[in-house]
């Protein structure tokens, strides 16, 4: 008998799975008919339906009147039957998920064991019947969905951000009035087909649904306020004007930026009921776009936020093909950001940037209404950059008349007038961007200062330690000045121990780092291998408070000797180490006292522990852990099981790659972290 390829089952499920049709499902089933998986040709047949009919697949010779009789029941009753017939044992399976029978499975064999040969052993069957009933479900609702959107006479859409790609169905294609063999995916297309007036009402209102996806993600308001309602007109090339009616929805990454919509357009009549393009006057929508521009660059800290704000708000809002940004840096521009540029237009990345240089030295807007009709002369870099597309470009000038900031480029796809009243919402666009942008300048800065001196106060290098490895971790905060006073050492005392160190100040700001770095000295020079864990916190915290910061820091410190694996520690407020077995991970549940610097007098008792050899210690600060939906205790708890789970999938035998650890706990991070994180990992070698 052959050995059995788990995987394969796997495979041979996912192409049922990938079936639409029940007599595709079968034959899916008996492929390969000597193949170890495969169930028994002739003998194999799905039963379909809910009622008093059921669907035979396949419908010819060979049915049997008892097995039907059989597959009725189960379908009535939910539960498995064996029938014995001349020919063998048949068992019948109720196709069954989420608590209701869409069906039957029959699988017969040649012999009263219910196993026919070498193939696919019966206790696989009830997976085979799950695969269908998935797939026939999945076909049934695409077969509503289908219904409900024939019956809506409406079209699908999807609009990736990123590449600037949309997908319309043939429906929608004719909602647009555009030859689907002819639509060529570009959002730009979409602009174009807008009515005049509603163009500026469409940019203020997608630029509303992109910010309040973003602010519901960070808020983790599951109210939907991603999902949106437009009401506006397109004309088609007859000159004809139909309202139309968009339902949808903003998905954002897995970093949280938009990347794409999707959703649904239909008809609404000229007799319906009149949309928002008709009542709200181009002037007023422009004005909205600025208001949520302004709002969502206010939020903008930095730079970057500042560039993703342009990208991925404000230029799927404006319908432009591509949006860059640069900033001026001794006499040279620098891009910052930008979109995706297509292959073919690479050739412009060049003049693009030569342009924006141009640019940043004006007082207002370049208007480039069409690339291959422009002077020349004004395009640096144009006359040699090749053939040129017929496309439009406004290049925002970003500063004042005694400061030079930068400069932003948003190019069009096509060529386009700009009226009086575009160019003066352009510029009001470079007024905005210029003091977001400027005062994002300022922030950079000064969080590069304070980086610096956050750097020079963490260890360059942990020590080598006879029969210990050791692996740290720090990552910034997301937010405020992305510093604080989280810190960690490992400090070498007499006889071959070490202390372990890890705190976290309060505070996310330069005056933390300052701090934090006052306290690793007063650590440095307390540490004694005679004086207990207990007594050195008691030491320090009589400092803190002495020093007057108005801060108080939690702390863990803790002295291990790497040759037995005693260990003995003292906590100041701050979450307990967990200690990493080859098959298992447990909190070592140290005795504690207030955080540093809260009251002078606190006593911290020591602990005593021991770490077995090839055993982990992990210290950390709560930043790792620590979330918005869930407190402390059971942040900690979803970290163990995350740690069990990589034990069962990466550990091998005795030995744990401490390096791998730490990569794995800082890698889980995601876009919920708010606070700095630092992490201190030790194993015992010996």
């Amino acid at each position: 008998m052959h050995r059995a390829d788990p995987s394969e089952l796997v495979r041979h499920v996912l192409r049922v799975l990938r079936c639409r049709e029940p007599q595709a499902m079968v034959d899916t089933l008996t492929a390969d008919g000597d193949g170890l998986w495969s169930l028994p040709a002739g003998n194999t047949r799905l039963y379909v339906g809910r009622g008093a009919v059921l669907d035979v697949f396949p419908d010819g010779p060979g049915r049997d009147a008892a097995v039907e009789e059989a597959a009725h029941e189960v379908v009535r009753t939910g539960r498995s039957r064996t029938v014995h017939g001349p020919a063998g044992r048949t068992s019948v399976l109720p196709l069954a998920t989420d608590g209701q029978v869409l069906g039957a499975l029959a699988v017969g064999t040649d012999d009263a064991t219910g196993r026919d040969g070498d193939r696919s052993d019966p206790a696989h069957w009830a997976l085979f019947a799950e695969g269908c009933a998935l797939a026939l479900r999945a076909r049934a609702e695409a077969g509503l969905l289908a219904s409900a959107m024939d019956a809506a006479e409406a079209g699908v859409f999807a609009w990736d951000f990123s590449a600037d790609d949309v997908y319309w169905d043939d429906r929608a294609c004719a909602i647009y009035g555009v030859d689907p063999a002819e639509f060529d995916g570009r959002g730009e297309t979409f602009f174009a087909l807008l009515h005049p007036d509603d163009v500026p009402v469409l940019q203020a209102a997608i630029a509303q649904a992109t910010e309040a996806a973003v602010v519901a993600a960070e808020s983790r308001d599951r109210a939907g306020p991603d999902r949106y309602h437009l009401d506006y007109r397109v004309v088609h090339r007859d000159g004809s004007v139909h309202h139309l009616a968009e339902c949808g929805r903003v998905l954002l990454d897995q970093a949280g930026r938009p990347s794409r919509a999707l959703g649904f357009v239909y008809e609404t009549g000229a007799g319906g009921a009149p949309s928002s393009a008709v009542r709200v006057s181009p002037d007023t929508s422009r004005d909205a776009f600025l208001f949520t521009l302004t709002r969502a660059l206010s939020k903008a800290v930095t730079v970057r936020d500042v560039t993703q704000v342009m990208t991925d708000l404000a230029r799927p809002a404006l319908g432009a093909e591509n949006l860059a940004l640069g900033i001026v840096d001794g006499g040279r521009l620098e891009i910052v950001g930008e979109t995706r540029v297509a292959p073919a237009l690479e050739h412009l990345r060049g003049p693009a940037r030569a342009m924006m240089t141009f640019a940043a030295t004006q007082e207002e807007p370049l208007f480039i209404e069409d690339l291959t009709q422009h002077p020349l002369p004004h395009l640096p870099g144009l006359a040699v950059a090749g053939p040129l597309p017929p496309r439009s470009w406004v290049v925002l000038s970003l500063g004042s008349a005694d400061h030079v900031t930068g400069a932003c480029l948003i190019a069009f796809a096509r060529p386009r007038r700009f009226d009086a009243g575009e160019r003066t919402f352009y510029t009001a666009v470079a007024v905005i961007l210029t003091q977001s942008l400027e005062r994002a300048q300022l922030f950079d800065d000064e969080h590069q200062r304070a980086t610096d001196l956050q750097e020079a106060m963490l260890p360059r290098h942990l020590p080598a330690l006879s029969a210990l490895s050791a692996q740290s971790r720090y990552l910034p905060g997301t937010r405020g000045m992305h510093i604080g006073g989280d810190w960690y050492d490992v400090l070498p005392l007499s006889e071959g121990t070490a202390a372990l160190v890890i705190g976290d100040v309060q505070g996310h700001d330069a005056h933390a780092s300052a701090v934090m770095g006052q306290l690793r000295v007063a650590l440095r020079t307390s540490a004694e291998a005679a004086v207990s864990p207990g007594s050195i916190l008691s030491r320090v915290n009589r400092v803190l408070c002495d020093l007057e910061t108005d801060r108080f820091a939690t702390c863990a410190y803790l002295v291990l000797d790497p040759a037995d694996g005693t260990l003995y520690g003292a906590r100041a407020g701050h979450p307990h180490p967990m200690r990493v077995r080859r098959d298992d991970v447990d909190e070592i549940r140290l005795a504690g006292g207030p955080p540093l610097g809260v009251d002078p007098r606190a006593r911290y008792p020591t602990t005593a522990a021991t770490l077995g050899a090839g055993e982990a210690l992990v210290l950390f600060t709560d930043g790792l852990v620590e979330r918005r939906d869930a407190d402390i205790d059971t942040c900690v708890r979803r970290m163990a099981d995350d740690i069990r789970g990589w034990l069962r999938t990466t550990v091998h035998g005795d030995e744990m790659d401490l390096a791998a650890l730490a990569e794995f706990l800082t890698g889980q991070d995601g876009p919920g972290r708010i606070d700095d994180v630092a992490l201190l990992a030790v194993r015992r070698t010996a």
